[in-house]
């Protein structure tokens, strides 16, 4: 019987798997052990210092749901504005400008993100104003086949709240998004902790489904300048 998972999937998880055996030959995993964990790793979160990621040669987020501990995802691809994260279990997740697309290899997937409106997630939305402009988007899930949900969402701020990241404090402004997608009376809040000055996401918290805590993203080398 042929696999259930759709043939691009499949593709994208091959090649995921050939990236991370290539960077699994590279010295810095080796000399970072801690890089070799699942997102849904027990035990002990991330103790990361500045000059363990300056050794890592790629780009890399922390993530964490609830429950679980972080886990090092290391970037793997670009596929224009979106990037490709991936952990040595070869689960993935891809953002766009901070805001969360899509994953793969996790309980429920966010197979797809499609924006009715502009987004404005990831650009410098602080200022004078205390709101941001709302948005629309569609979003599909798997593996219950839920195509098509139509998600609308408002923002406003929680004012200025610094992060610290790996030691270095960022001058940032908190926002808060809030969801409802009527078709599933899913009420969600997203939290994007967004740089004052580029608009940048450094830290987020974000649903990607009813049945799932928010995934925690927190960017200890951006795959660009900031």
């Amino acid at each position: 019987m042929a696999s259930a998972v759709p043939l691009a999937r499949r593709l994208f998880l091959s090649g995921a798997a050939a990236f991370l055996c290539q960077s699994c030959g590279d010295s810095w995993v080796k000399d970072v052990p801690q890089a070799a964990r699942s997102i849904f790793s027990k035990g002990d979160d991330l103790k990361f210092t500045r000059d363990d990621i300056a050794r890592i040669p790629y780009a890399s987020i922390a993530v964490r749901f609830d429950e679980y501990s972080q886990a090092l995802l290391i970037l793997g691809r670009y596929d224009g504005d979106e990037l490709d994260w991936i952990s040595t279990e070869r689960e993935v997740i891809v953002t766009r400008r901070g805001r969360l697309m899509k994953t793969y290899g996790l309980p429920d997937d966010l197979k797809a993100t499609r924006f009715l409106t502009a987004d404005p997630v990831g650009k410098p939305i602080a200022g004078a104003s205390s709101t941001a402009p709302e948005c629309a988007r569609a979003i599909d899930l798997e593996p219950r086949h839920f195509d098509g949900i139509v998600i609308r969402s408002s923002f406003e701020t929680a004012g200025r709240d610094d992060v610290t990241i790996l030691g270095t404090a960022l001058p940032t402004d908190r926002w808060i998004e809030s969801n409802f997608a009527p078709v599933l009376d899913w009420q969600f809040r997203n939290e994007f902790w967004i740089d004052r000055r580029s608009g940048f996401v450094w830290k987020s918290r974000q649903h990607l489904s009813p049945r799932l805590p928010p995934l925690e993203i927190v960017v200890y080398k951006p795959a660009t300048p900031v």
